[in-house]
Formats: structure tokens, C-alpha cells, sequence
């Protein structure tokens, strides 16, 4: 028996789609994730350094096109939104990610007629200057972490709406003592103990909008989220001298969001999400060790599977 060879039909056309329907597409986008960028600002004293990761988005309702007639006329391609990123870090005089997004979103608009809307959302990396002697370093950094700072900024065309959203995300706490647990409903199912003393830890997220026109003029972003920051970590620890005491977690995010609202005019609300850290008493040490190594709310074991889950949005009243 000979061979036969396989074939592939080959009429000259490219086969460009399957589907036998079309269905509307309601809601559709393209953008460009994770360009980073570090921009160094030298001047004749000391290094500045912003270091980005940025999302950008850009929105209109004939790009429906590009995903249901085949046709790429017009589309802003998301490498070009890649290298805007590059051409935007570069003419930008923003200190923030705040004002880096905003001109990233502005600078869409105007260069695009087609685009009804853009976002962009900037991470920053945060650096701080390394100390050496006692004396901070012209141009040495340490990288600080897990927390970073985020920012969101949304433009439409249709009216010039700006709208700008910070984010403060991983910011880890830990609280050694004032914090306590009780009064919960117990059935069957609970296991977990009443406590008027334990460790509270959680890796804070805060995200909050602003009640004035931010597009206009400077807007000090540095200002409000070094603000923001103050209030969430007072009303957190309390005063330096003796805390404040956490009779739960959802008890005291609420305090701090409220506090952040009072000291912060520019602030709408604040959404706090805070998934625990638990630090667990090591009660089995009574068992293991002499007549001195006895458990005295000293020795724990960090475990933050399972966590719960808590989180709330504190905004004003008449808004």
C-alpha cells in the first residue's frame, strides 16, 4: 500500500474567524500591564529616583471593531501605550504616582481624538535614601517593602471628569499587646478562646478618593497620602505612651478610617481591608521546658492561612 501524504487545503484566503454568530460585545477595552520604569532626576546636590510599574487602558466604543469587523484602523497599540509610558516619565515633572497617572491619562486623550477614556494605574516602588554616619546619601538607596504606594487616575472625554483613587497597599502592622478579643457568639462550632491579651498583625490595604477637583492646578497627592498614612497608623497603635486598646480589628479600622476622614477634608472615603496575621500563643511550652520556660505571652507562631477577612468603607454622610 503506498503512502499518501497529508494535505492541507490551501485556498489562497487566511481563515480569520469560526464562528457562525455574532453577538454584541457590551463591554471591551485594551491596554498595556507591568511597564516599569525608574526615572533618576539628578540635581547639583542629591539624586531623586521614581521607580513605576503602570497599567494603562484605553476606551472607545469604535475599537468594537477591531474585535468583531477585523478592522485594526486607528487602534492606539498597546506597544505604543508601552513606549507613551517611556515618553510621559520622561517630560513629567510628577512626584507621586498620583501625577504621573494623570498625566499619563492626559496625555492619551489629547494625542487621540478616537479615545473617549483612559486609565492608568502606577505602582511605585519605594526607595528611601540610605544613611551612612548619620547623614542621608546623596545617592544611595534602600528599597522598602512589602508596602507600596498605588494610584489610579480615570479621564473621560465627554465633560474633561477626572478622577484619581490612592491606594496604600501591604502597609504590615503588628501590635505586641493592647488587644483583646471577646463577647462573640459561641456555639458548637467555635473552638477559639475569649482573650483580653494578644498580638494583633495584619498587611493593610487603604484606598481612598478625593472630594475636590484634583485636576486642576498642583494638587498636593504627597500631602494628603502622607496624612492618610499618620491617621491609619494613630488610630491603629494609639499614643506612643500606653496604645490604645483593640477590642477587634473591625472596631479599630473603623476608628482610623473615621480619624483619616476628620484630619483629611480632601478625603471622600476610605475603604480598609485588613486580612489577619495571627501571631499564635505557644501554650504548649508550659509542657516542654523547666520550671522557668513557662509561656508568659512572649512566644508565638506566626501562621496567616487561614485569615480572616475584614474590611470596610468609612465615607462622609452627605456624600
Amino acid at each position: 500500500m503506498s503512502k499518501v501524504e497529508p494535505t492541507i487545503a490551501n485556498s489562497g484566503a487566511k481563515l480569520t474567524k469560526q464562528r457562525v454568530k455574532d453577538f454584541p460585545i457590551p463591554i471591551h477595552s485594551h491596554g498595556k500591564a507591568k511597564v516599569r520604569v525608574m526615572k533618576v532626576v539628578r540635581t547639583q546636590t542629591k539624586h531623586l529616583c521614581y521607580e513605576y510599574s503602570v497599567d494603562t487602558t484605553l476606551n472607545s466604543p469604535t475599537y468594537e471593531r477591531v474585535f468583531t469587523k477585523d478592522d485594526n484602523s486607528e487602534l492606539v497599540a498597546t506597544d505604543t501605550q508601552k513606549n507613551t509610558v517611556y515618553v510621559v516619565a520622561k517630560r513629567t515633572k510628577a512626584d507621586t504616582p498620583e501625577k504621573f497617572a494623570v498625566d499619563l491619562v492626559k496625555h492619551f486623550i489629547s494625542e487621540y481624538e478616537i479615545l473617549t477614556g483612559a486609565e492608568a494605574t502606577v505602582r511605585q516602588t519605594i526607595w528611601e535614601r540610605a544613611v551612612v554616619d548619620g547623614e542621608q546619601h546623596e545617592h544611595g538607596w534602600i528599597k522598602r517593602g512589602p508596602h507600596s504606594n498605588i494610584a489610579t487616575a480615570k479621564l473621560d472625554r465627554e465633560g474633561n471628569a477626572l478622577s484619581v483613587t490612592s491606594i496604600l497597599k501591604s502597609m504590615t502592622i503588628f501590635k505586641s499587646t493592647q488587644s483583646g478579643f471577646a463577647d462573640y457568639l459561641q456555639d458548637k462550632y467555635t473552638l477559639l478562646p475569649p482573650c483580653d491579651e494578644r498580638c494583633l498583625s495584619t498587611e493593610l490595604d487603604a484606598t481612598w478618593t478625593y472630594r475636590c477637583d484634583v485636576g486642576g492646578g498642583e494638587y498636593d497627592f504627597a500631602g494628603v497620602r502622607d496624612a492618610v498614612i499618620q491617621n491609619l497608623i494613630k488610630g491603629i497603635f494609639g499614643p506612643a505612651n500606653g496604645g490604645v486598646f483593640s477590642i477587634s480589628l473591625q472596631a479599630t479600622i473603623y476608628d482610623a478610617g473615621c480619624m483619616v476622614l476628620t484630619q483629611c477634608d480632601d478625603v471622600k472615603d476610605i475603604k480598609i481591608e485588613t486580612p489577619n496575621k495571627h501571631y499564635l500563643p505557644f501554650r504548649q511550652l508550659d509542657s516542654l521546658g523547666g520550671d522557668t520556660d513557662v509561656f508568659e505571652d512572649d512566644i508565638f507562631v506566626p501562621n496567616d492561612e487561614p485569615s480572616g477577612t475584614i474590611k470596610c468603607v468609612v465615607a462622609r454622610g452627605e456624600e
